[in-house]
């Protein structure tokens, strides 16, 4: 077996939250491979903010090399920053990634860069995360379990400062078909998540956390139902009393629609919010 890294703890559930939902925003998605062993790949996205009017894109090639394990990615957005990252697979060691994240500013010439590590096998998953902007600034996890239970710890340390800016914990544990997760953060707040797999094709899930000093705690719950293969229905409510709701058809193996909408229960004529995507990607 083989652990998720830490940022993973607890995903199913939290992509009940997430995963399908663009409030406030039209959004368009497409991606498509070249090459004999589809080797190249091209992504693109554009997002139009309804609020603000600002319309924001990337564009991305990525080029795969398995022969020597390495991963070149070129990013480009309209914020006109020129981003590249190398990957380099299981070269130096058994179960070793690194990556070197950087991205470059040519109107200003800011630079800023990352190199990251992950190291897995079946008793543990350590990443590393060093940001060369400042500081440096080095991130530190890893994750281990025993028996479907699942331990972890994060933490973050400055440098410059010889200061430690952060330290978390979490405990879980994976079922068959369920997966509980409770964490704390720099012993300030406190929270957990809960995922359950009903049936085939009926998912709940529902969150939770505390901050020390604030009167309440804030909490949701979720779901996700597929009456059809092409359908899937997603709602969520939260402690703030907003209900939303999402809808995503797959009007091809390569092509999805999904259509989202949020409003307020306590008022219907305030804080209403919708969202369209459209997304294709090839299907091999």
């Amino acid at each position: 077996m083989f652990y998720p890294c830490y940022i993973d703890l607890g995903k199913a559930a939290r992509e009940l939250f997430t995963k399908g939902y663009n409030f406030g925003s039209l959004r368009v998605d497409a991606c498509s491979r070249s090459g004999e062993n589809q080797e190249v790949e091209f992504s693109s996205a554009a997002v139009h903010t309804v609020a603000t009017g600002k319309l924001a894109g990337n564009f991305d090639v990525k080029y795969r090399m398995p022969s020597y394990g390495v991963v070149l990615t070129e990013k480009w957005n309209t914020e006109n920053l020129l981003g590249t990252v190398v990957e380099i697979q299981d070269r130096f060691a058994r179960g070793l990634k690194l990556t070197l994240d950087s991205w470059y500013a040519p109107h200003n010439g800011k630079r800023s860069g990352r190199v990251k590590a992950e190291w897995v096998n079946r008793n543990v998953t350590c990443n590393l995360d060093v940001g060369l902007d400042t500081g440096p600034h080095i991130s530190f996890s890893g994750v281990t379990g025993l028996h479907g239970w699942l331990m972890g710890v994060q933490s973050a340390f400055d440098v410059s400062s010889s200061q430690v800016k952060s330290l978390s914990f979490a405990f879980g544990r994976v079922g068959t078909d369920y997966v509980l997760h409770s964490y704390v953060n720099d012993a300030r707040e406190f929270g957990g998540s809960f995922y359950h797999s009903v049936a085939h094709n009926l998912e709940i899930g529902a969150m939770f956390s505390w901050m020390t000093g604030e009167p309440g705690a804030r909490f949701g719950l979720a779901m996700k139902y597929c009456p059809t293969q092409d359908l899937e229905l997603k709602a969520k409510v939260d402690h703030d009393s907003k209900l939303a709701f999402a809808l995503t058809h797959h009007l091809s193996k390569r092509l999805k629609l999904t259509l989202s909408s949020q409003f307020g229960m306590a008022s219907f004529s305030e804080g209403h919010k919708y969202g369209i995507g459209l997304n294709f990607h090839p299907c091999c």
